[in-house]
Order: structure tokens, then C-alpha cells, then sequence
């Protein structure tokens, strides 16, 4: 009998805060959610390493790794 292999739980952070999902693929927007914010209006950027960001569309798949730092970036603001 072979026992099913259980997803490892992946631990990353948003702006700061950490977050766990158990499975690596994840949409960008639901990573937004998880932030609580809006995926209109909102981008989610990976910080690389020397200050490096990829920035990723709504729809676009994240591979999430443990470890990794994610920021939030407001797409416009309005100007008084």
C-alpha cells in the first residue's frame, strides 16, 4: 500500500506579512486576496535578489517558493 504524499506547506511573505498555501501554483490575483486587496487595482511584484521585482498580471501563475517576498503595488491614485 502507498501512502499519498502530502503537499509541504509553503511559507511566504506580502508586504511583510507571512502567508501559507499548500500548493506552489497559485494565480496572482489570489495572492492579492490572501492581502486583502483587490486584484483591480492592485499588481503583486516579487522582490528578487539586488532589489530586482517582477511584476505579475492578474492572471498570471506563481510558482511560490518558502522563503519568497511578494509586495503589493497600487496600479494609479489619484491626485488632489
Amino acid at each position: 500500500m502507498t501512502a499519498e504524499k502530502k503537499p509541504a506547506n509553503i511559507t511566504f511573505t506580502i508586504d511583510g506579512r507571512s502567508f501559507t498555501v499548500g500548493d506552489k501554483h497559485q494565480p496572482a490575483s489570489a495572492l492579492l486576496g490572501l492581502a486583502g486587496l483587490p486584484a483591480l487595482g492592485y499588481d503583486l511584484a516579487e522582490v528578487r535578489g539586488h532589489g530586482d521585482v517582477h511584476t505579475f498580471k492578474d492572471d498570471q501563475q506563481v510558482v511560490i517558493k518558502t522563503g519568497d517576498e511578494f509586495v503589493t503595488v497600487r496600479q494609479s491614485a489619484q491626485v488632489a
